[in-house]
């Protein structure tokens, strides 16, 4: 089955730990070029935690945002307009346009990009700003800090490249985002100092049901959106990202600082977030080792990452980082994974992904592609069913590390070694691992469902879960990795 087809005043007391502690990149000797024919099932077993652990509610799929009713116009003098409620979109589709507008709509057009910040930080809750198509030129002002719950931000439905906030890189964020129910929707941000998307926890309390979607998040100095507590410890948590394009360009390397402090999401003791269906590009520098494509730490926990594609990150989707992470921590009431000290992850699971690496240029960088799945100091963590595919020698397809790792890594279909590292404990179940190739529909362009006769094929242990990557269900002999063979 076919995937979708992808779209081809600075606030720095905010910016809490954001150090890469512990990275594990570039320190063993590279896996074996793995082109044998079929590769090998591997079935072993440590002994792993068991410990359950309870879930926020999950984030809902895309629904309209309600609240109290604004007053019929604005002090800013723009063209305030009642929207018509309209009805979700079909299930079936990952993807679909996102509902129209239920309550007041303030239209804004680029010749307004300069009061940008006074109308959105004005508008009440429920209000809907809906952009004009073109690029609206941010370079000279601070973040549009939204503190009121319930706005939504949104370009013309469906069409996320005809709307672009360009803050060509004169400013920290593009949106700094400190409220619930804030919803970005159908526009592209680009070029931010540090993030264009930044979510922090209230002054005065936690915040949830942060959704951003159908967006185009281009050229961070940093990275591309950042979810971490406020200064006064508040969290940011049950949050999604979906349907999105995310990606470092070749334009925009050269502006990553800090020895490659960069990344494509990057959440800190962030709780329930769903991050799927995306696509994810280019996050690596010449020198220096990026963060993750999708990377939650600091005891993030009970987070979804599904049906993501990463191409040409230098490391592809994290649960934790180093043995300490960055010095933070975030406590739980119900303590999941007792007698545990540090944990940079808490439950959570990583399934149907499809992450790749092929550009030459990635190879011969420093670092190199380091790891497709990282799991460091991640208690309960479950890695289904996903497809790592390295060109050339990484660093590791997969790997588990130190004493508070405690997963079930089943079904994963890889060109190269799922690694075990400092003390951590796993248990395997049918993963291929060191599979050729020739496994694939065409791997060296990143076509990376199966071919007949593949060795996955009904493969994988039955009932890890229930779909796959296209959304396709698997069938009682399900294949390993990302894909399920049509037949």
């Amino acid at each position: 089955m076919t995937r979708r087809t992808a779209a081809g005043s600075w606030v720095s007391a905010l910016l809490l730990g954001c150090g890469d502690a512990g990275a594990g990149a570039s320190t063993g000797s590279a896996s074996e070029t793995g082109e044998t024919s079929a590769g090998a099932v591997t079935t072993s077993t440590t002994q792993a935690e068991t410990t359950s652990t309870s879930t926020p509610t999950s984030t809902a799929e895309p629904t309209g945002t309600t609240g109290t009713e604004p007053p019929a116009t604005s002090t800013s003098g723009q063209v305030t307009t009642e929207a018509s409620t309209e009805e979700p979109p079909s299930a079936g589709d990952p993807c679909p346009p996102w509902p129209a507008a239920a309550g007041p709509v303030i239209e804004v057009t680029p010749d307004q990009a300069g009061d940008l910040k006074p109308i959105v930080e004005g508008a009440a809750s429920g209000t809907t700003i809906a952009f004009a198509p073109g690029t609206y030129d941010l370079s000279g002002g601070a973040p549009i800090h939204i503190t009121t719950p319930g706005l939504t931000l949104r370009g013309p439905s469906g069409d996320r490249d005809a709307v672009v906030l360009d803050a060509d890189y004169a400013t920290g964020e593009i949106l700094l985002i400190a409220a619930s129910d804030t919803t970005v929707v159908d526009m592209t941000l680009q070029r931010a100092f540090w993030h264009p998307i930044h979510a922090t926890g209230g002054e005065a309390a936690d915040i949830s049901n942060v959704v951003i979607y159908n967006v185009k998040v281009i050229d961070p100095g940093q990275q591309a959106i950042k979810i971490n507590p406020s200064g006064s410890d508040h969290y940011v948590d049950e949050g999604l990202i979906a349907c999105s394009w995310i990606e470092l360009t070749e334009v925009g390397r050269p502006q990553i600082m800090d020895n490659c402090y960069t990344g494509g999401i990057d959440a800190h003791a962030a709780w329930g977030w769903t991050i799927r269906d995306n696509d994810i590009r280019g996050f690596w520098c010449p020198e220096g080792l990026s963060e993750h494509a999708v990377h939650l730490w600091v005891t993030s926990r009970d987070t979804l990452v599904e049906r993501n594609d990463i191409r040409d990150c230098a490391r592809g989707v994290g649960f934790g980082l180093g043995e300490n992470g960055n010095g933070n921590s975030r406590a739980y009431a119900d303590d999941p994974c007792p007698g545990k000290s540090y944990l940079g992850h808490v439950g959570g699971e990583i399934r149907n992904n499809m992450i790749w690496a092929g550009d030459p240029q990635l190879f011969a960088s420093q670092a190199g592609f380091d790891s497709g799945v990282a799991l460091e100091q991640a208690c309960d963590a479950k890695v289904l069913h996903n497809t790592v595919v390295s060109l050339e020698p990484p660093f590791v397809s997969m790997e588990y590390r130190w004493p508070n790792t405690s997963a079930t890594i089943a079904g994963n279909l890889t060109t190269h070694a799922i690694t075990m590292r400092d003390g951590a404990q796993a248990q395997l179940d049918g993963n291929l691992e060191m599979a050729g190739l020739d496994q694939f529909v065409d791997a060296a362009a990143a076509a990376l469902h199966l071919a007949p006769g593949s060795a996955a094929v009904d493969a994988a242990p039955a009932g890890l879960v229930t779909d796959d990557f296209d959304g396709q269900t698997r069938d009682a002999s399900p294949d390993v990795g990302a894909d399920e063979l049509v037949r």
